[in-house]
């Protein structure tokens, strides 16, 4: 029963069925212990809240704050869809070339393999979103920037 036990579990990970957990799933994470970090040029920040290290292994989730003036240049997730819903503020969203407006209440889904960029138009509020990635690691990326404690505990009204 072990033998074929064992010979299951190797072959569901070979085949990527399943991947061995390395960290405990942390089910709940405040967001108040939750890193954060400076980007766009110091104009924005991005709390990781949910990923692999917090035992996430399908998708992260975070929050995106940026100031007036700030921006993200087009890139591309290869593998990872980005889903982003806007609290607050709004940006110009530009998908494929094709720039379009974002405001509070709006949902944006993008395709994993994607052009994508934002802009937040000079002089306009703060722009704050929930950032959500299946297939998760390009939220790694804003651990470039500078460590900051979280959005939530800087962030003014």
């Amino acid at each position: 029963m072990k033998r074929t036990a064992l010979l299951t579990a190797l072959l569901c990970v070979s085949a990527g069925c399943a991947r061995v957990p390395t960290v405990p799933v942390r089910h709940v994470v405040a967001s108040a212990d939750a890193p954060a970090f400076r980007i766009s040029q110091g104009k924005g920040t991005a709390t990781l809240l949910v990923n692999e290290e917090t035992g996430a292994r399908a998708a992260s989730m975070g929050i995106l704050e940026l100031e007036g003036g700030a921006g993200v240049p087009e890139h591309i997730h290869e593998n990872s869809v980005e889903m982003l819903y806007v609290e607050e503020g709004g940006a110009e969203m530009t998908i494929e070339g094709q720039v379009m407006p974002v405001k509070q209440g709006d949902a944006i889904y993008i395709p994993a393999g994607t052009r994508h960029a934002a802009r937040i138009p000079e002089g306009t509020g703060r722009f704050r979103a929930v950032q959500v990635y299946v297939g998760p690691g390009p939220e790694q990326r804003f651990r470039k920037g500078e460590p900051v404690k979280p959005a939530a505990a800087t962030s003014t009204p």
